[in-house]
Formats: structure tokens, sequence, C-alpha cells
């Protein structure tokens, strides 16, 4: 029932109490008495009338629950829009393009389909929230996570220093990982190296970048030029 229902009838209620008192204003003893029972009809009556008049309930919002599906396609929309922020091409232009080529972002997204490839199940930290992690893997076997941190420094003439190892141990720890590994289109200084073995990081240097991810990145190219062909 509506709240101007409610009151309408409370009015009437209390229009109906008044009408009663007045018709039998001579049976009270005095004036007071008279004066008081007719304010309790005017003010309690109709409020407690309209207090006990059943109130009208609001349909209740159903709130639509995210499907895996929608997840997904918030995700995959995310990282579209990473994408255009930071300039980052496709994954056949990465894939093709040689390795100098890439900037920073575009290599990291050449060592996640790299991965994905050997059969890990990556995932890319936003570059705002990475917190010095680039990439999670979880490892095919024992299913423990690994945090990757890939610095595309080729032709640059920058080490890896003890700095950069320290930030990853941190992060690791941060993004709960049990392992982390560092790539890297450089090389190391012999103190990071040490510190990388300290705290059980293990490091890929360019030699790695060139022989594993570059190698699969050219057998990858022939693959889909061969598909495309095919169509």
């Amino acid at each position: 029932m509506g709240k101007k229902e409610r009151q309408l009838i409370a009015g009437l209620v209390g229009f109906a109490f008044l009408a009663v008192i007045l018709l039998n204003y001579s049976k009270f003893a005095n004036v007071y008495a008279f004066l008081g029972t007719l304010l309790f009809g005017i003010i309690v009556i109709p409020a407690l009338v309209e207090r006990m008049l059943p109130a009208k309930k609001s349909p209740k919002k159903n709130t639509p629950r995210k499907s895996a599906s929608t997840k997904k396609s918030t995700a995959k929309n995310s990282l579209n829009g990473n994408k255009k922020k930071y300039g980052v091409r496709s994954d056949d232009e990465i894939i093709s393009l040689p390795l100098r080529d890439l900037n920073g972002y575009e290599f990291e997204r050449l060592c996640y389909l790299y991965f994905k490839a050997m059969g890990y199940n990556p995932e890319i930290t936003p570059p705002a929230q990475d917190k010095g992690v680039d990439l999670i893997l979880t490892d095919k076997k024992e299913k423990f996570k690994i945090a990757v941190q890939c610095k595309h420094y080729i032709n640059s003439g920058r080490q890896i220093t003890v700095k950069e190892i320290r930030e990853l141990v941190g992060a690791k720890r941060n993004h709960r990982c049990i392992k982390g590994w560092f790539i890297a289109t450089t090389t190391y200084t012999n103190a990071s190296l040490a510190e990388a073995d300290t705290h059980h990081i293990d490091c890929f240097a360019i030699e790695f970048v060139e022989n594993k991810i570059v190698a699969w990145k050219e057998r990858e190219v022939v693959k889909r030029q061969a598909a495309a062909a095919k169509k």
C-alpha cells in the first residue's frame, strides 16, 4: 500500500474518531478530558493507523552476476586498452619484427607468447601494477608460480645490476611466487649474478633470448605464413 493511501485511510479513521467524540461531548466529566481526547484523536490515532497499515514493498533489483565469459571479455578489453596506451603492436607484427625494433612492452608480449607456446600458463601484470614483475608463469608440472621480469636493453650498452635483481626479489615475494626469472636482451654484471644466485633468481641473458625466443619467433613466422597461404 502506498504512502498516500495509508495517509488517506488514517485521516478517515481519525475523522470518524472525532465525529464519535463530538457526538458524545455531553458524556465527558469536564472540558479538559474532552480536549485531551480530542487531541488524541487528531494526532495519535491517525499516526497509529498509518503505521499499522502495510507499506508497499519496493521491487528488488536483480544484479546480474558476471559470467566467466564476461570476466574474460573484461580482461581482454583491458589488455587491448594497455596495447593502445603503451603503443604495443599486434602479436603478428611483434613476431615478424626484428628484436631490435620492439619496444619494452612489445618484448614483454613476445616473452608472453613464447612461454604460452612452451606450455606455461602466463599472465601479464598491468604495467601500472606490476611491482617489478612483468609476467607470472605457472609451472607445467609442479604448478608453482614463477615471477618473470623482462628488460629490453638491446644495443644500449646497459647491463642488469644488483638493484634490478633486488627489485625482482622483493616483487617475487609480493606476488607470492616460488621462483624468479630475469630475462634480458643484454648481459649482467658479476655482482648482479652473485646477488641473483644468493636469492635463487635464474638469469637469462641475450644469448638465451636469441637462441630460444628469437628462434621460436622465426619458426612461428614460417608457420603462420604457411597457414595463411593455405587459406
